[in-house]
């Protein structure tokens, strides 16, 4: 049956200008029907109909959007039914966190993440002994005995407390803090210590904004925390320290737990994994913090280097930051390490600064006197940068690099490195080549 539409009809009425003084003041104090009431009663009768094909079209937009409704009704019943039966850490909360709610773990833990870890764990796992037996022929042969991370942290509070000292008074820093704040804290770390997710005492939250919180921080007990704990924590600290304050926390809490784990598990737990991510969001703290140190101790493994390498390669970082470090690596006494992380750098296809550029090819320079066998990956990290950067290199330089791998030679990355630079058609300094429609345009 065709549709019927009734038009919306104009009503007869006498207007209040047409009315006496007295009837409109008696108009205003009487109830009024509705005007619905009104414009039905002086609606006609007259009905105008709807063809039957356009009702076809009508009621088949309605059916369609009908279906639709129910569809997504379905849909939202499904998706809450599923993430009933998820695990709290599986979980994904809308809007991801905030700096006020960083305690939790309602983060997103999004897939691009997760197969980044898978990734790079299936590479640590390829690993075998003879890889790392040729890195440690270039460790240093007298390393500093590894301390623990409780060492660290107590041998960071003892100078700080010696400094404090010297500046304010003859009191120990121990006795500055309040037996509440003590015993508060105390049982922060027993709530760490077993911390799996959830929400974090507010006390803990508020610790970086404390300048002891280094202190605090040791009354927690560090060494017993959770990987999830130190996730937790590498949040909190990370989006609430100021800036260039945040090292101190990478270099004596989190890089410790980090090679700890490593070292016992030959693998990083993922929330550890997680952490580093987190850290990195100040790229600043987290060269200077984390990359260097592990340069600079002199007996950082194959797969430490991997692991935190891996993460700098997912992560996009500021060139400024990573040519800084790269000139601060290439000028360290070498190690195996350095390698990694150089040519990781270089891999990211910076537009690098001559300085940069200058410095890396002066670090290899450096081997043209050594004698012992340089070890895959440092002719790995120069084949990096000749073909990143072969363009930016002047001709001095290639030639140099050419002399400097017919003295250290690699059977199969020498050609490689050969044929990069033979087959570079400019170089730094080089008037620029001018193609055909360039030449028109001129």
């Amino acid at each position: 049956m065709p549709l019927v539409i009734t038009p919306r009809c104009r009503m007869n009425k006498e207007t209040n200008s047409r009315k006496r003084l007295h009837e409109q003041i008696a108009q205003d104090q009487q109830a009024q029907p509705s005007g619905k009431t009104m414009k039905e009663r002086g609606c006609t009768k007259d009905d105008k109909y709807v063809d039957a094909k356009l009702s076809k079209k009508i009621l088949a937009q309605a059916r369609r959007q009908g279906d639709d409704l129910q569809r997504e009704a379905e849909s939202s019943s499904y998706r809450f039914k599923t993430q009933a039966k998820l695990s709290p850490t599986k979980q994904i909360k809308v809007g991801g966190a905030t700096a006020n709610d960083s305690d939790s773990e309602d983060d997103e833990i999004s897939k691009h993440l997760f197969d980044n870890f898978s990734a790079l764990e299936k590479t640590v796992l390829e690993i075998n002994q003879e890889d790392e037996d040729d890195l440690k022929r270039f460790m240093n042969p007298n390393p500093k005995q590894r301390r623990t991370l409780a060492d660290i942290i107590s041998e960071k509070l003892e100078e700080k407390k010696t400094a404090m000292t010297e500046i304010m008074s003859d009191a120990p820093l121990s006795e500055e803090i309040d037996e509440t704040v003590r015993n508060h804290f105390l049982k922060i770390g027993e709530v760490l210590a077993h911390y799996r997710s959830g929400k974090l005492p507010k006390g803990f939250k508020a610790s970086p904004s404390f300048p002891n919180w280094m202190q605090l921080l040791e009354l927690t007990k560090p060494e017993k925390w959770t990987a999830a704990s130190v996730y937790a924590a590498t949040r909190i600290f990370v989006s609430n320290l100021p800036k260039y304050h945040f090292k101190d926390f990478c270099s004596f809490l989190l890089v410790p737990r980090i090679r700890d784990d490593i070292a016992e598990y030959k693998r990083l737990n993922f929330h550890l994994f997680q952490a580093l991510h987190k850290a990195i969001y100040k790229p600043g703290d987290f060269y200077e913090g984390i990359v260097l140190p592990l340069c600079e101790a002199g007996d950082c493994t194959l797969r430490e280097a991997t692991i935190v390498a891996g993460v700098v390669s997912q992560t996009s970082i500021p060139v400024g930051y990573s040519a800084a470090a790269l000139i601060l690596i290439s000028r360290m006494e070498y190690n195996g390490a350095n390698s990694i992380f150089m040519r990781t750098i270089l891999n990211k296809k910076y537009s690098l600064p001559l300085s940069a550029i200058d410095a890396t090819v002066e670090h290899f320079m450096g081997f043209m006197n050594v004698e012992d066998q340089l070890p895959v990956l440092w002719h790995q990290c120069l084949l990096t940068l000749v073909q990143r950067y072969k363009h930016d290199l002047t001709k001095e330089q290639k030639s140099r690099i050419l002399k400097l791998v017919n003295y250290h030679d690699h059977h199969e990355i020498t050609p490689e490195i050969r044929r990069e630079i033979s087959q570079s058609k400019r170089s730094r300094g080089d008037p620029e080549i001018m193609d055909e429609e360039d030449m028109i345009m001129f």
